[in-house]
């Protein structure tokens, strides 16, 4: 049974994403699917003209005979079955005419329908190389049978119960594909204090983040969480270029936990409080994969995090119930499915995290598939038991992909490990300054090892030149002491990757994901203080890495609350600095949707429209392709398809499909 749902917008790290109010959920929780045809349809509507306010298009059926009962076709199937039984002053039966026999059997079911579903009268991009359109589609359950053209499809694949949708000359493309994502963290992201600066937010300086922290504080949801959190802020583009301190955060509250994640979700500052629950002390060594930061010339903890750090504190803090905690993956469900994507990621997944989305599936409550990348430091062993990770394994919608860990910050706010120094360094720091890793070679070589050795898909974070050596180097080494397997490891950010690299990048088989919306949030500070000209002109370069094949994947920078698959094509399209690096629309939309496909190891089944594979498809209100680039950001997502399933309708009617 298809579902429609009529999903409606609200609006850190791992364990502190969980911790969000049920009543914050706008995805249905359950597994029961209410069916299209038992939704009312609207007052208004209007026989079929554009597909996005009325049901789809039935195939004809002739008007009950007068004075017949208007009764459905299970009712109809029913009374035939029974022995007929005059009413009282109904006329007999027509003289000559053969008695009802009361035992004869009842009448055949009527066949099951060609196809389920047909799509046509729109632009349908496959992304198919062999066949980039076509003018219709048919669908049978969850993949799609046929596609080619409308009088072909309608001839040989509509029969009784097909559903024909008419697209009224929308665009109809593979369902999107997110590579690098955190969906359960994006509930709370979108109902803590917004930390963002202009234009995603208001905070241009330590006063106006700390105003915007006491403001949330007074509210409901402070008070449920018994902490006080806001996410988002960016320290390179605060007038101070620093996050606020400890000590300031102690001015919120001294006696409550504070919190404040950056954009990136792998930084944060805690006060004295937090700190204190996390046992984090002047006494406290450097985690594996993580950093605390001192005072100048002191042990003592100044209260930022990196890292594993971070996500030790994160542990120490007041939970809430399972079910609330549901709630963020719910949350996080709804902001992907309303933006057209029908695979999305968490990354950076803690054992707890694990265990709430095996709840998730269990429960029936996935409405898109989820690949689930585990912190390799503090997560991997809790993949050994899960029998359904790999490639090809989903069950309930969820799949564990692999792990995954981080080398470096962003050159944003100069914490990128580079080669080269930067621009300008920090304050207090020397004229060569080049940044810092995360992890030490030993510690990288074991994670990979560990990876490979359990032929676990790694996924790693690395934007400085630097740490991207370190990546290359694990990478290698892995792959020469345990050769033979397609692991398909992905880098993530990448952000000043040279083009040696890319080579190695090529030769060793990985992918990588670039964020292309860093380089137009950040273009001032890239350039006066981080990076200078001509390497911000180099900052993600995505056609550098199409011109060597390598595969390339797009995903959503974590500052934006929505993950809009639109605003990153124009990025990747149209960039502020650096025309050079600038992708064709066509091989963009391949990196939100076939080669993320591929990445994931799913490429036989997603990514593009061809026979055979899932019916994961998204309805646009315009074909980006066609579409002036400075406009690609107002394309709306009209409506949201999972294997045939409607699992989003927009507010001008979504998707009719009602079988």
């Amino acid at each position: 049974m298809t579902c429609v749902f009529p999903l409606r917008h609200t609006g850190a790290a791992v364990l502190l994403a969980l911790a969000a109010p049920a009543g914050f959920a706008q995805t249905p929780s359950t597994s029961t699917a209410r069916p299209a045809a038992a939704v009312a349809a609207p007052k208004n509507a209007t026989p079929a003209v554009a597909p996005s306010a009325t049901p789809a298009v039935k195939p004809a059926t002739s008007a009950p005979a007068a004075g017949s009962s208007p009764v459905g076709p299970a009712k109809a199937a029913t009374a035939s079955a029974a022995p007929a039984t005059p009413a009282a002053g109904a006329a007999p039966a027509a003289a000559g005419s053969a008695p009802a026999d009361p035992n004869a059997p009842p009448p055949p079911p009527p066949p099951p329908p060609l196809s389920d579903i047909i799509f046509t009268n729109g632009d349908i991009l496959t992304l198919d190389d062999k066949r980039p359109t076509v003018q219709a589609i048919a669908i049978k359950g969850s993949k799609i049978i046929a596609v080619g053209t409308s009088k072909a499809i309608l001839a040989r694949w509509k029969s009784e119960g097909t559903e024909v949708v008419d697209l009224a000359g929308k665009t109809l493309v593979p369902g999107f594909i997110d590579a690098w994502g955190e969906l359960s963290r994006l509930g709370l992201y979108s109902v803590a204090a917004q930390l963002q600066s202009p234009p995603e937010g208001r905070v241009t300086d330590g006063a106006v983040l700390l105003r915007e922290l006491r403001d949330w504080a007074k509210g409901d949801m402070a008070r449920r969480l018994g902490w006080i959190v806001g996410f988002g802020y960016d320290e390179s583009r605060l007038r101070e270029l620093r996050a606020p301190s400890r000590n300031e955060l102690d001015g919120i509250s001294s006696d409550r936990p504070v919190i404040i994640v950056d954009r990136t979700g792998t930084r944060l500052v805690a006060n004295s409080r937090a700190l204190a629950l996390a046992g984090i002390d002047r006494n406290s060594i450097d985690p594996p994969g993580g950093r605390i930061g001192r005072w100048p010339g002191s042990k003592e903890p100044d209260g930022s995090l990196e890292g594993a750090a971070a996500t030790a504190l994160l542990g120490a803090l007041p939970q809430l119930a399972k079910d609330e905690r549901q709630a963020l993956i719910q949350q996080g469900q709804t902001l992907y499915l309303r933006n057209g994507y029908t695979t999305a990621v968490e990354a950076r997944a803690t054992a707890d995290d694990l265990a709430l989305y095996t709840q998730a599936a269990d429960a029936g409550a996935l409405k898109l598939d989820v690949s689930v990348y585990a912190e390799a430091g503090s997560a991997a062993a809790a993949l050994k038991a899960h029998k359904q990770i790999g490639a090809k394994y989903y069950k309930g919608h969820l799949r564990l992909a692999g792990v995954s860990f981080t080398l470096d910050g962003t050159a944003e706010d100069r914490s990128a490990w580079l080669t080269q120094p930067y621009q300008l360094p920090p304050p207090g720091k020397p004229t060569r300054y080049a940044g810092y890793p995360l992890l030490g070679e030993d510690t990288v070589g074991a994670l990979f090892g560990s990876a490979y050795v359990n032929g676990w898909q790694v996924a790693v974070q690395a934007n400085g030149d630097a740490a991207i050596d370190q990546f290359i180097n694990g990478l290698k080494t892995a792959a020469e002491k345990h050769p033979g397997k397609d692991h398909r490891p992905l880098l993530v950010g990448a952000a000043t990757i040279r083009d040696d690299q890319l080579d190695a990048l090529k030769t060793l088989g990985a992918s990588v994901s670039l964020a292309p919306q860093r380089l137009g949030l950040s273009l001032d500070t890239l350039t006066r203080d981080a990076l200078g000209t001509e390497r911000t002109a180099r900052f993600s370069p995505a056609a550098a890495a199409l011109d060597r094949a390598l595969p390339l994947t797009l995903h959503n920078d974590a500052s934006f609350i929505e993950p809009a698959p639109l605003d990153v094509l124009t990025s990747a399209l149209k960039r502020p600095a650096g025309t050079a690096q600038q992708i064709p629309a066509a091989e963009a939309l391949k990196a939100i949707t076939l080669t993320a496909a591929r990445q994931l190891g799913e490429e036989k089944i997603k990514g593009s429209i061809a026979v055979g594979k899932l019916a994961d498809l998204t309805v646009l209100s315009a074909n980006p392709l066609k579409t002036p680039t400075d406009k690609l950001g107002d394309i709306r997502v009209i409506g949201t398809v999972k294997e045939g399933v409607t699992v989003f309708g927009g507010a001008d009617g979504g998707v009719p499909i009602t079988r």
